[in-house]
């Protein structure tokens, strides 16, 4: 009977491992939470088309990529955005658990909802992309596939013609720098990165430099890592 009991032990601590390791494996293939806490909040102004000032802090919307100031589409991705959330109206910012709370300028990443308008997914009806979640390296938002699906149905802005600035300072082309201003240069932060830096590879510019004097003197300070 001892013996008996000593296989039975065994046999139930072998169970108990087994079931302890399955349930490891179960939480570690866990899809991503879809969970999101809204909470209310007053316009002030937009930035661009895919940021905005709020009641609640500077807003930068999730899982879009606006064109920024004075390149193609710009003007049209910053006056929809207006029309969508004018100053002084109330919308609803989304805050799903599976993002960070904040990006590396500190600003909050949020869905920006009025009334039934998804702001972002409006923006890529119009010819924004559909950027900054888990396709491209960053992290997935449970409105990720909607989002992609909306950008296959519809064309992004396109320019007729790209042109470069002399001097100092050109014109991106995409999310490279000409190699006479390999210097990129973030408009919204006033934030230069230099080739080799962390954030350099990732950072879509608005302007590029080619020497930090020149970066610099249009107010940009070079980034800390």
């Amino acid at each position: 009977m001892k013996v008996l009991r000593r296989v039975l032990t065994v046999l139930v601590g072998i169970a108990l491992a087994a079931g302890i390791g399955l349930a490891g494996v179960r939480s570690a293939e866990a899809a991503p939470s879809k969970a999101v806490t809204w909470a209310n909040a007053e316009v002030i102004r937009w930035k661009d088309g895919d940021t905005v000032v709020t009641s609640r802090g500077t807003i930068r919307l999730i899982g879009v990529d606006t064109p920024e100031t004075g390149r193609c589409g710009a003007s049209t991705a910053t006056k929809w955005a207006r029309k969508w959330a004018p100053a002084g109206s109330t919308v609803r910012l989304g805050n799903p658990k599976s993002v960070k709370d904040e990006d590396r300028y500190g600003r909050s990443l949020r869905y920006v909802v009025r009334k039934h308008v998804d702001v972002s997914r409006s923006q890529i009806v119009k010819g924004s992309k559909a950027r900054y979640d888990s396709t491209d390296g960053y992290r997935w938002h449970p409105r990720q596939a909607g989002y992609h699906k909306t950008d296959k149905a519809h064309r992004n802005y396109s320019c007729k013609k790209k042109t470069s600035g002399g001097g100092s300072s050109a014109k991106p082309v995409g999310h490279s720098c000409p190699k006479p201003a390999p210097i990129k240069g973030n408009r919204p932060s006033h934030i230069y990165h230099l080739p080799g830096q962390r954030f350099y590879k990732i950072t879509g510019p608005e302007i590029c430099f080619s020497t930090e004097s020149a970066a610099r003197k249009a107010g940009y300070r070079k980034s800390k890592v």
